[in-house]
């Protein structure tokens, strides 16, 4: 799915898809699509198949956001909690000349 964003390779990608016989049955697997909707609804038009998408927000490993400073990791943000201060300010702190 990402590759057919991607500029280089994106069109050798949508080749592949357009030119797949009918018989083949195709399944895309992605926690992060932007354009879910959009990209699947090209697909059915492409294939003349329905589509079926299937999206949840949950996550089952939480997702974390670390800053690298003063040989240190420093978490920024974690989870849903949103931006945490206290982590940004240690890592701005951790690159102070001592």
């Amino acid at each position: 799915v990402h590759y057919v964003n991607d500029t280089e390779r994106g069109v050798v990608w949508e080749e592949v898809i357009i030119m797949l016989p009918s018989y083949v049955n195709l399944i895309f697997l992605s926690a992060t699509t932007p354009n879910t909707l959009e990209f699947s609804d090209w697909i059915g038009r492409t294939k003349r198949k329905p589509v079926f998408v299937i999206k949840t927000d949950y996550r089952p490993v939480p997702l974390s956001f670390n800053l690298w400073a003063g040989l240190k990791l420093h978490t920024v943000m974690e989870g849903r909690d949103g931006f945490l201060e206290r982590g940004f300010a240690s890592a701005a702190n951790a690159l102070l000349p001592a």
